[in-house]
């Protein structure tokens, strides 16, 4: 028969392992847990003009177009995203909302670090965290059918506020899936000190790049503000990446 004390060190060993188990990814001992998320995205990534993508870019920083699969060649990044569920730090739920992100792919001068500055953006919340983004009005439908045939998703995402207004609307066959896990570091393009780590999981489907391309649709409009020089008609369309799962631990570096 097992012994109490023998009960209470196992019991207390179990503890530790449920706590352990439900904790963020580890951090850097120079970083801070912000929270976590978890979202459907779709992402699209085009080549656009280098001239106004370039008056974007605080001091000291250049543009490093993508250079992987599936956005090789890109150099503009936009991300369109519907929240399910987010904590803070503290464990606290908050209101999921919807959101769309302008970034670019940079490294600092004389660094060989490629990162993402984002530098517009449309959200209910606001500036947010990098403080770039323009309150706005959303509506959001996404749809997915099933049938003997190819599965096929359909998305309109509507934006509107700060005299800027984003819509997208999109259908494509679902592909294959492939599960990845990484991290990326963004950054502020108005506040360039500021940036966060993520760590995430994901599923992702590669709709359009290259010869692959399951993508029926797709009618994107970007008007006002940053936006107007941006889309005039000369960018072009290099891929978009589908994920339908997609979660993540956000780290903010520490001085």
């Amino acid at each position: 028969m097992m012994n109490l004390k023998s009960l209470g060190s196992r019991l207390a060993a179990a503890a530790a392992l449920t706590v352990a188990l439900a904790l963020p990814s580890l951090a850097n001992a120079a970083e801070l847990y912000s929270g976590s998320n978890s979202d459907v995205r779709t992402i699209l990534y085009y080549k656009a003009s280098t001239v106004e993508l370039s008056k974007f870019l605080p001091a000291g920083w250049e543009l490093s177009p993508f250079t992987t699969a599936p956005s090789a060649g890109a150099n503009l990044q936009i991300e369109f995203v519907d929240q399910l569920y987010a904590v803070d730090p503290k464990g606290t739920v908050g209101a999921p909302y919807r959101y769309v992100l302008f970034g670019i792919p940079v490294h600092k001068t004389g660094s060989s670090e490629n990162v993402l500055m984002l530098f517009d953006g449309l959200s209910r919340g606001g500036a947010g965290p990098y403080g770039i983004a323009e309150t706005a009005n959303d509506e959001i439908n996404r749809g997915v059918h099933y049938s003997s045939g190819p599965t096929t998703v359909s998305e309109t995402w509507n934006f509107e506020g700060g005299g800027e207004k984003v819509s997208l609307q999109t259908e494509f066959e679902r592909g294959p899936v492939t599960l990845e896990k990484g991290d990326s570091h963004v950054y502020s393009q108005l506040k360039p000190e500021f940036s966060r780590i993520y760590r995430y999981n994901e599923a992702a489907d590669v709709v359009k790049s290259g010869d692959a391309n399951h993508l029926r649709s797709l009618s994107l409009k970007a008007e006002g503000g940053k936006l107007t020089a941006l889309f005039d008609g000369s960018e072009s369309l290099v891929s978009v990446v589908s994920l339908p799962v997609y979660s993540r631990d956000i780290f903010v570096p520490q001085p």
